[in-house]
């Protein structure tokens, strides 16, 4: 008896003594992805926890069942689109389980390839003075997501971090709960928050996400999701907020859980070694309540996270990453935070975000700090590669008073701090081509060195640096090249695609084009 026959038999039983024939939400919609090939779209999607078979649709209608994680569908017209969906399943239940359908993904067969990635770029709140969300400042078609950061938690009715570094303590609004997600910045936010929508106009396909957290705004995690009522305060705030600004859904920067980033002030706690199992936990119950007002709302509620690149963060106080990959099974995809590998913070000059090791790096870390690595890493958890995005860098780092060495290019050499860029240390793309750190060779492109920098490209890391001999000053940041070598990475792996930060850094679009003609999306 075939599955489709015994799941008839089943629904018809159910029916004639009125039992529901099907159990939602516990669940997790897959991830689908298609490739062409000449009469054939080939569909993958990821692995979910406790799914034990598959329904693939075709334009809304069934035509296979599978106990494996792909599809073949041959048999094709070339040339003609075809939209697939699938959804998970666990049989052994009583009703049935079925998860929600993915998210509907296009093929034609004939050509190379249908593969789409994933073009995600953050939109950081406090840069609207200078740099306004509309249609001029960023092009929505280079884009499918922006993230807008950030927003924040409540606690005892302030919100904010009180460490000195941040020190920006306000009292919440409309009387938020111990958890609640809220806007970080109540003047701005709104505005902020419609006009991004509002580049729907352009690009009907664009999503808008609220980011909560950051590096600064962390501090609340950990306090929030140790409380199974707190969690429940964060969950309906979410749901709320995305409904109010007409949002795509929720991404979680908890920088980072088991290791809070900005110390922690005197009479707080900021982390736990259970932070990891909660966080896993929130973001279950998270996943229900969207599923929930999405289907109430007709659509679908996006969930992603911005990760750390290295083990500290794939695995817990135990040494274990199952905690990762039950965390993804509920996940839309993970945001690698694939750069500041090495910035000034280090006594050395090293790169922001080397694609590959480079051999000649004797750094403690030179093994694991860098792109391919941290991709490894989380491949090696079991997530899927249509799963994590890879993080890109529109800004680099500098250092002053860096030794020539004996390359004469300052690479890998004792520095006495940090130079002064874009904003403190940090040297955004665009700040590098405005102020002539960078010129453009004969064609077209960001290869020459001004003010006095040699522009250097390291073969083995795949990423540019400049050095200035006379002011020993080091710069590392990321360029046209080293994007696209990223770009490729992204697609010779399988991987959702490319996330950056941020849109300000990259003002003139430059790297911005890059990813967007890299990428079909």
């Amino acid at each position: 008896m075939s599955k489709r026959i015994l799941q008839f038999l089943l629904a018809l039983a159910a029916c004639q003594f009125g039992l529901p024939l099907t159990a939602y939400a516990a669940l997790a919609a897959p991830t689908l992805q298609a490739t062409a090939s000449s009469g054939t779209c080939t569909l993958s999607w990821n692995s979910v926890s406790g799914a034990n078979g598959y329904d693939v649709y075709r334009a809304g209608n069934w035509i296979q069942y599978t106990n494996s994680t792909s599809y073949a569908n041959t048999g094709l017209t070339n040339g003609t689109t075809y939209s697939y969906t699938v959804d998970a399943q666990n049989d052994t239940t009583s009703p049935l389980t079925v998860s929600p359908q993915s998210a509907s993904v296009n093929c034609t067969p004939g050509s190379a390839s249908s593969t789409t990635y994933q073009i995600v770029g953050y939109y950081p709140g406090w840069t609207s003075g200078i740099y306004p969300v509309n249609s001029t400042n960023i092009n929505a078609s280079h884009l499918t997501l922006i993230n807008y950061a950030f927003l924040n938690i409540c606690w005892n009715g302030v919100q904010g971090n009180p460490d000195p570094s941040v020190n920006d303590v306000i009292a919440c609004q409309g009387g938020a709960l111990n958890g609640a997600v809220v806007l970080g910045d109540y003047t701005n936010d709104p505005t902020n928050l419609k006009n991004l929508v509002a580049l729907k106009s352009v690009n009907p396909k664009l999503k808008v996400v609220a980011s909560v957290g950051g590096w600064s705004w962390s501090n609340k995690f950990s306090t929030m999701a140790n409380s199974s009522t707190s969690r429940t305060n964060f969950i309906n705030s979410a749901v709320a907020l995305v409904r109010q600004y007409k949002l795509d859904g929720l991404d979680i920067d908890w920088e980072y859980p088991t290791n809070i980033g900005v110390p922690c002030t005197s009479g707080n706690t900021c982390q736990r070694t259970t932070d990891k199992q909660n966080f896993v936990t929130l973001v279950q119950g998270l996943r229900s309540a969207f599923d929930s007002a999405g289907s109430a709302d007709g659509k679908r509620y996006m969930i992603t996270i911005a990760a750390g690149a290295d083990a500290s963060y794939v695995n817990d106080p135990n040494g274990s990453s199952a905690w990762l990959a039950t965390l993804a099974a509920s996940l839309d995809w993970i945001n690698i935070m694939t750069y500041d590998f090495h910035g000034p913070w280090d006594t050395s000059s090293g790169f922001v975000a080397p694609l590959y090791r480079d051999p000649n790096d004797t750094s403690a870390n030179a093994a694991t700090f860098n792109s391919d690595a941290s991709v490894k890493l989380f491949l090696a958890t079991g997530i899927a590669a249509n799963k994590l995005v890879l993080g890109e860098p529109f800004y680099g780092y500098g250092w002053a008073g860096c030794a020539k060495g004996t390359n004469g290019d300052g690479l890998y050499q004792a520095c006495t701090g940090a130079a002064v860029g874009s904003q403190d240390s940090t040297f955004d793309f665009a700040f590098l081509t405005e102020q002539g750190y960078l010129t453009k060779d004969a064609n077209g492109k960001y290869t020459v060195g001004g003010k006095g920098f040699a522009r250097h490209w390291n073969s083995a890391s795949k990423v540019p640096y400049l050095y200035n001999p006379s002011t020993k000053v080091f710069i590392t940041y990321d360029d046209e090249a080293s994007i696209h070598e990223k770009n490729n990475y992204i697609k010779s792996k399988g991987l959702r695609g490319g996330m950056f930060w941020e849109l300000n850094a990259d003002r003139n679009k430059t790297l911005g084009n890059v990813i967007s003609n890299d990428l079909p999306h």
